[in-house]
C-alpha cells in the first residue's frame, strides 16, 4: 500500500501553431510543474477506482477514468505487477487546466512501473502517456519547467525557473477543451524554422492564445478576468478555467488574502523541482 501527490501544472505560454493533418493541434507550451494537485493510493485487491475529496462530482468512476485507463493500457502493453485497488482523491475540480486528470494517468504509469515484476521502461511509457492524453507525458518528465512541442510529446527545452510560489485561481466554470478549440478555429500547420532564442524561458507569463478562444466558448470565463485582472495580471491556464499569477511569498500572503475576502477559491502552489519518487 502507497500514496503519492501527483502535482499539477500551468502553462506558462501556450502558442499554437495551426491544425494538423491529423486533426490534433501543433502547440509551443513552456510547462511549469506544481506541488499539490490530486493524491493517488494504492492497496492489492481486485482492480478498480474509488474516489474521495471534494472535487469528485462529474468525475467518473468507471473505466473511462484515466486511472482506469492508464492500469489497463501498461497491463495490456506486457507490463506485469500486483494488482491494484486504486483510490483517487480528487482535490483539483475537472476542466481546470491545470492537468489534474493527465497527472492522474501519469501517476499511475509510475507506480506500475515501481511496483512490476516486469516494467515496460521509460520510452514504452511515454508511448503510453501520448495515447492517454497529450499532457499526460510531462507528468512524467521530471525537470521543473519543460517546453513542449507538437501535441505534448517533444520536449524542446527545460528550464530552471527562478520563482517559487504561484496563486491560482479555481472560479465556479468548467472549461470543455474540445469547445476551446473548435471555438479557435486554427489555421492549417504549416513547420516553419522556430525563431533562434525561442527556447528561452519567459521571466514572466507570455500569454496565452486559447484565453480569447476560451471566454468564448465559456462567457462565464470573461466576467472572471475581468474581476481577477482588479488584483492582478492572472493568465488562464490551458484552456481552462483556473488562472494562476506568479508572486513573491509576501505579496502571494496579501493576493491570497483578498481573493478569500472577495470570495475566490484560491490556492499558493510551489514549484516541483525535484523527481517524484514512488515509495514501492
Amino acid at each position: 500500500m502507497g500514496s503519492l501527490c501527483l502535482g499539477c501544472k500551468v502553462n506558462w505560454s501556450l502558442r499554437v501553431l495551426g491544425r494538423r493533418e491529423d486533426g490534433f493541434h501543433e502547440l509551443r507550451s513552456w510547462f511549469v510543474r506544481l506541488d499539490g494537485g490530486d493524491r493517488l493510493a494504492w492497496q492489492e485487491g481486485s482492480t478498480g477506482l474509488n474516489l474521495a475529496g471534494s472535487d469528485g462530482e462529474g468525475v467518473p468512476q468507471d473505466s473511462s477514468n484515466l486511472v482506469l485507463r492508464a492500469d489497463a493500457a501498461w497491463r495490456a502493453a506486457g507490463g506485469v505487477a500486483p494488482t491494484w485497488a486504486w483510490t483517487l482523491e480528487k482535490r483539483l475540480p475537472p476542466g481546470s487546466g491545470l492537468g489534474a486528470g493527465s497527472a492522474d494517468a501519469a501517476g499511475v504509469l509510475r507506480v506500475l512501473e515501481a511496483t512490476s515484476s516486469r516494467p515496460l521502461g521509460r520510452d514504452r511509457c511515454l508511448e503510453l502517456a501520448l495515447e492517454l492524453g497529450s499532457d499526460v507525458p510531462f507528468f512524467l518528465m521530471d525537470a521543473p519547467a519543460v517546453l513542449l512541442g507538437g501535441r505534448g510529446e517533444r520536449v524542446l527545452a527545460e528550464a530552471e525557473p527562478q520563482l517559487e510560489s504561484i496563486v491560482v485561481v479555481l472560479p465556479q466554470v468548467h472549461a470543455s477543451t474540445p469547445q476551446v478549440f473548435a471555438a479557435l478555429g486554427a489555421p492549417e500547420f504549416h513547420p516553419a524554422p522556430e525563431p533562434a532564442g525561442s527556447e528561452r524561458f519567459p521571466p514572466q507569463p507570455s500569454g496565452n492564445e486559447l484565453e480569447a478562444a476560451a471566454l468564448q466558448a465559456n462567457p462565464a470565463l470573461a466576467a472572471v478576468r475581468t474581476q481577477l485582472h482588479g488584483f492582478a495580471p492572472f493568465q488562464l491556464s490551458g484552456s481552462g478555467a483556473a488562472w494562476f499569477h506568479p508572486c513573491t511569498d509576501e505579496e502571494a500572503a496579501s493576493l491570497l488574502h483578498q481573493l478569500h475576502i472577495a470570495g475566490y477559491r484560491a490556492q499558493l502552489h510551489r514549484v516541483l523541482r525535484e523527481p517524484q519518487e514512488v515509495q514501492a
